[in-house]
C-alpha cells in the first residue's frame, strides 16, 4: 500500500502552478535557461522526494507486518514520521520562500498577488504531509481490522 507516491510533493505544488501561468509565450526550450535559484529549488525538490520515498518504503514494510497490535504499528510508523517531520516542515518553507522570492521578479509582476497566496498555499500543503500520512496509516490500520473481523466467505 503506498501512502505516500513520489509525486505527492509535485501534487502540492501544483496548487501554486497557476501563479506561475506566464503571460506570454515560453521561449524555445533550446533557448530557455534556468536560473541558479531554479536548479537550486529542483535539486532540494529530488532530494525531498528520495526522503519521502525512503520513508514510504519504511512506513510500508511496518504496515505489512501483520503480527503487530494496531497499537505498535501506529507508534512504530509515527516514529518514522516524527523522524521526518523536521525535513518536510524544511521543504515546505524552502518552496514557500523560492514561490514569493519569483513572485518578486519584474516578469511575474502580474502574477504576484496570486503568486504569494499560492506560496501559502504549497507550504501549508506540504506541511500537512504527516498529518496526511497518519491518516493513511489509520485508514489501512481499519481496512486490516475489518478484513480480519469479516468471516471466511464459502468458496
Amino acid at each position: 500500500m503506498r501512502l505516500l507516491t513520489p509525486l505527492a510533493a509535485a501534487a502540492a505544488l501544483a496548487i501554486a502552478a497557476p501563479a506561475f501561468a506566464q503571460t506570454t509565450p515560453p521561449a524555445p526550450p533550446a533557448a530557455q535557461t534556468t536560473s541558479p535559484e531554479e536548479a537550486a529549488m529542483e535539486a532540494k525538490g529530488q532530494a525531498f522526494e528520495s526522503v519521502m520515498n525512503q520513508m514510504n518504503s519504511e512506513l510500508e514494510a511496518i504496515l505489512k507486518d501483520e503480527s503487530k497490535s494496531a497499537e505498535a504499528v501506529t507508534a512504530e510508523t509515527n516514529a518514522v514520521i516524527d523522524r521526518r517531520a523536521a525535513d518536510i516542515t524544511t521543504f515546505s518553507r524552502e518552496v514557500e520562500a523560492f514561490i514569493k522570492a519569483e513572485a518578486t521578479k519584474p516578469e511575474h509582476a502580474a502574477q504576484k498577488d496570486e503568486m504569494i497566496a499560492g506560496a501559502a498555499q504549497a507550504q501549508q500543503a506540504i506541511a500537512s504531509i504527516p498529518e496526511q500520512i497518519r491518516a493513511g496509516v489509520q485508514q489501512a490500520l481499519a481496512a486490516r481490522t475489518a478484513a480480519a473481523a469479516a468471516p471466511a466467505r464459502p468458496q
